[in-house]
């Protein structure tokens, strides 16, 4: 699916506690969380729902309703000491009076459901887990939608959602499949580029999640006592050491030497490079390396098999870090601010190659112009956990990593 057809994402991967649920569309349609808290999902985390919590959605979404569209999440009712829901139900209204389509569904509670909408013309075509279960021709324009419990006691619902999409365009029951299996095919980026365009292709990856080496805390041995006094109110890390196993693959010889040292080249850059993991639809895992050590090939040379291995040994000198997302879709759109508060210097990667070095004080406001439309992930590096105030209009992808 293009995911230019994409008007809202909301993944609700957010630590519980958090007061926001981002949209991660270029929309950025952000809920405000009230009363929900943010548990183990379908996918990562999913927000939870107990009866009176909202998640309030103020931006329009979908300002014209008698366009084509789809609404795809994952549902999970909830259980209760008695009257627990049995079905989930599809209202959609129009105008007039007692003028609606309903369809529900029996629906367990604790059991997940992947539960679609999708409007093509005067068609409402309702799918649970991919299958679609009727088809409605109605015309007119809807004037509203909602998806709900068969609880009436005055209380919006129980369970938990989790992977809220709509698209402005019609899914086809394959574009659904393909939306509820998440697949994604991981790859390996540095600075932008995936390591295929040279051929280059990751078998096995070591360091990438591992929590790096603690530095030596400070330390006394005292006489006559046992052991020695260690200092583990301040913790600090070594930097991370990452190993990518890798091997390339050629049509021919020349293509072979031409490709690889074009790849090799691009850790001779000034700076460190970005590298960039990509294992999840909208979180990707990101590290500002450099590479310190030699690219040893292992290759034997012939006529039919174009292909040599190595190791890729990079080495991230700030390993503690936030991870925001920002989306450029105009003018509008192009600047990213970043409020904070620190006693000690952060480094702030803006993901178009400008790095802001040694930023701290009170309040402190930096703001960076992004001059190409799209998506781009500015990377705070420092003594995280010791920022006292943090604000951003960026979507916060991960809090820590």
């Amino acid at each position: 699916m293009n995911t230019e057809n994409s008007i809202f994402t909301m993944p609700f991967d957010e630590s519980d506690g958090a007061l926001t649920a981002y949209d991660y569309s270029p929309n950025r349609a952000d809920g405000v969380v009230n009363g929900a808290h943010f548990v183990a999902g379908k996918n990562g985390n999913a927000i939870s729902f107990s009866g009176n919590d909202t998640c309030e959605v103020s931006k329009s979404i979908l300002p014209n309703m008698g366009v084509d569209f789809t609404i795809l999440a994952w549902v999970q009712p909830g259980k209760k000491e008695t009257g627990s829901p049995s079905k989930l139900i599809w209202l959609i209204n129009f105008d007039g009076l007692e003028n609606f389509i309903e369809f529900s569904f029996e629906a367990t509670p604790g059991s997940w459901y992947s539960v679609a909408l999708v409007k093509h013309g005067t068609v409402y075509d309702f799918y649970v887990n991919s299958t679609l279960i009727k088809s409605v021709n109605k015309a007119g324009t809807p004037t509203g939608i909602s998806l709900n419990q068969d609880t009436y006691s005055g209380e919006y619902g129980f369970g938990l959602l989790d992977d809220v999409k709509i698209f402005n365009v019609a899914l086809s029951q394959t574009d659904l499949m393909d939306e509820v299996a998440n697949n994604k095919e991981i790859a390996y980026l540095v600075d932008g580029i995936d390591f295929k365009t040279w051929g280059v292709f990751v078998s096995g990856s070591d360091g990438i999640l591992n929590r790096p080496k603690l530095k030596n805390p400070a330390s006394i041995s005292w006489d006559n006592y046992h052991g020695e006094s260690v200092d583990l109110m301040h913790k600090f890390y070594e930097p991370r050491e990452i190993t990518l196993s890798c091997f390339k693959k050629a049509s021919s010889k020349i293509d072979f030497i031409t490709e690889l040292a074009a790849f090799e080249r691009q850790f001779d850059k000034n700076g460190t490079q970005r590298l960039v993991i990509d294992v999840h639809p909208v979180k990707p895992l990101i590290y500002e390396v450099y590479c310190k050590d030699a690219i040893e090939i292992t290759k034997e040379w012939n006529d039919n098999l174009m292909v040599g291995t190595f190791k890729l040994k990079l080495i991230e000198p700030e390993p503690v870090k936030r991870v925001l997302k920002h989306i450029r879709v105009g003018d509008a759109t192009k600047t990213c601010t970043i409020k904070l508060s620190t006693r000690k210097y952060v480094n702030i990667y803006w993901g178009d190659g400008t790095v802001d070095y040694d930023v701290f004080g009170t309040d402190k406001v930096i703001s960076h112009d992004y001059q190409v439309n799209g998506d781009y992930f500015p990377v705070v590096t420092g003594c995280i956990d010791e920022i006292t105030k943090f604000e951003t209009n960026a979507i916060v992808v991960w809090e820590k990593i």
